[in-house]
């Protein structure tokens, strides 16, 4: 089946995405003009030409059609396994896609655990840690880490994946951060999961809250979850209480 993408109620397949936009420029606009321009530029040397377009793509129509991003990287993946475009090109596009802030691509993109680490397996690897850092050197960061990494990850009681996610921080401080901010119902309590695992699992690394992308089929030792409990979490749902009834507020534009 090809890849979907999710927009609203709506089921975009990926492959004949090319006449889907220029059948509703409605919604799209010039977008159709703008990739057929844009996109043989993807083939030649350098990889970041498919980061500008992805950028670019994300200005135009965050707020007019927020998944154009994800529709676009999909779009690129077709391209990198018909051999149209190199795989720093893939992994331009992927990078941009999965730091799109909150509007994440595995919440608009029905993709599979598997297809997900395929896609970064076949991403090239020194340009992932390029538009992901905004560093080079790939090869020799990964030559500074310890064989063995600590891994947190902040979950919720609501939360299905918890223990076999595919995004990790190296901070525990983020993964606490993010639990709390995925609390989505009072009764739903937040934690962060604990684990060490080979380096050879990371598939990506992002500057944004240190995050680490992994290899959910990696083995992983000294796996310990802790929720929030006593005090703190009395605490926690007056707050969240707190913050729900300022986000009713601002929504009803009060």
């Amino acid at each position: 089946a090809n890849d979907r993408l999710t927009q609203q109620s709506e089921k975009i397949d990926s492959a004949p995405w090319r006449d889907y936009r220029k059948a509703h420029t409605e919604r799209y606009g010039n977008l159709h003009e703008y990739i057929e321009a844009a996109f043989p530029a993807l083939s030649g040397g350098d990889p970041l030409v498919a980061a500008a377009i992805g950028e670019e793509i994300d200005e135009m129509f965050r707020d007019k059609e927020p998944t154009a991003l994800f529709q676009y990287t999909l779009h690129c993946w077709d391209a990198y396994k018909a051999g149209r475009i190199p795989a720093g090109a893939w992994a331009a596009a992927l990078a941009v896609a999965w730091q799109s802030g909150q509007r994440t691509m595995l919440d608009h993109v029905a993709l599979s655990q598997a297809l997900v680490v395929r896609m970064f397996q076949s991403a090239d690897k020194e340009v992932l840690y390029r538009v992901g850092t905004g560093r080079e050197g790939w090869a020799d960061y990964y030559a500074t880490l310890p064989e063995h990494i600590d891994i947190y990850r902040g979950i919720t009681t609501g939360m299905k994946h918890a223990e076999t996610g595919l995004c990790w921080t190296t901070n525990a401080d983020h993964a606490k951060q993010f639990s709390g901010s995925n609390v989505r119902k009072a009764s739903e309590i937040p934690g962060v999961i604990h684990a060490t695992l080979a380096k050879t699992a990371i598939l990506a690394v992002f500057d944004h809250r240190d995050e680490v992308v992994i290899d959910p089929s990696a083995e992983k030792q000294n796996l310990t979850t802790n929720y929030l409990n006593g005090p703190g979490l009395t605490k926690f749902r007056q707050n969240w209480k707190k913050w729900q009834a300022e986000e009713e507020k601002r929504a009803r534009g009060g």
